[in-house]
């Protein structure tokens, strides 16, 4: 990993994300861009003689809140004993997922640190928003903080979901050289609501098609009628610090997250996601 992206809007989310951006950077000596992207608003016809001068204005005020913005976040990097990293920042307007997704070109960023707000953090993720379209179009790894994510500089475990598919095989690679940076083992992990002898033979037969020798990795088949508070107790008991998935198509996980938000399951879970590329999965 050489470069990491950053884009923020300021809000406590994003504040969040950023001491994960840094410690990243730092554990893994990435250099780090900060970017914030504004959107000018469409002021209309019966502006038009003054549309030039009021769109000069909002760009300027734009500027000073982002000079002070980021001097605030210096500040907050040396409460936490990272004002050692460095990092590069960069303003520019116009549409947040195009020109994010245009950043990760121009920067060649190998990944994408954002925050999540609220307690639908992952039916953003999952069902539509800035960060959901990022990674959509990025085709870079995301990894989606929420803001009720407690910040540790310790990143000890990484589970992987799987649904047995052989076009995983390429994001759990990913996920496994992911966690490689930070001497993590790997949880691969299936929620299944079949019976218990369903899936140990499909789970048996994926993980002999995997290659992964870099990192302990340990595979597991969860069972249970609620694969909701499945995913968040297997979370929780066993000190997952990311979840690796592939929020794409109409899969399993999706499917978990849409009917989470009706249980208010979105509430609970604050493990960071680690998102794999869409370009793997066709």
């Amino acid at each position: 990993m050489k470069k990491i992206l950053f884009p923020t809007d300021f809000s406590p989310a994003a504040e969040n994300a950023f001491l994960y951006a840094l410690s990243l950077s730092k554990s893994t000596k990435a250099e780090l861009t900060l970017l914030h992207v504004y959107e000018l608003p469409e002021l209309g016809r019966a502006l038009k003689n003054t549309t030039r001068e009021v769109y000069e204005l909002m760009a300027m005020e734009s500027l000073e809140t982002f000079k002070k913005s980021v001097n605030q976040l210096h500040d907050k990097a040396d409460e936490h004993g990272l004002g050692d990293v460095h990092f590069d920042h960069a303003m520019v307007e116009g549409e947040a997922v195009y020109k994010i997704a245009q950043a990760v070109k121009e920067f060649n960023a190998d990944l994408v640190v954002m925050g999540t707000k609220g307690a639908t953090g992952l039916k953003e993720v999952f069902l539509g928003s800035v960060t959901s379209g990022v990674m959509e179009e990025a085709h870079v790894p995301v990894l989606s903080i929420p803001d009720t994510s407690v910040f540790s500089n310790q990143l000890k475990k990484v589970a992987y979901l799987t649904n047995y598919k052989t076009e995983e095989l390429a994001a759990f690679e990913q996920t496994c050289a992911f966690a490689f940076l930070f001497n993590a083992s790997v949880d691969c992990v299936h929620f299944s609501i079949g019976e218990k002898n369903e899936d140990s033979g499909q789970m048996e037969k994926w993980k002999n098609s995997t290659k992964i020798l870099t990192v302990p990795v340990d595979f597991h088949v969860e069972h249970g009628s609620d694969i909701e508070s499945a995913l968040l107790n297997y979370s929780e008991k066993n000190h997952i610090d990311v979840l690796a998935v592939q929020p794409r198509k109409k899969n399993i996980f999706t499917r978990i997250i849409s009917r989470s938000v009706s249980k208010q399951i979105a509430h609970h879970i604050k493990v960071p996601l680690l998102s794999l590329p869409a370009q793997n999965y066709q």
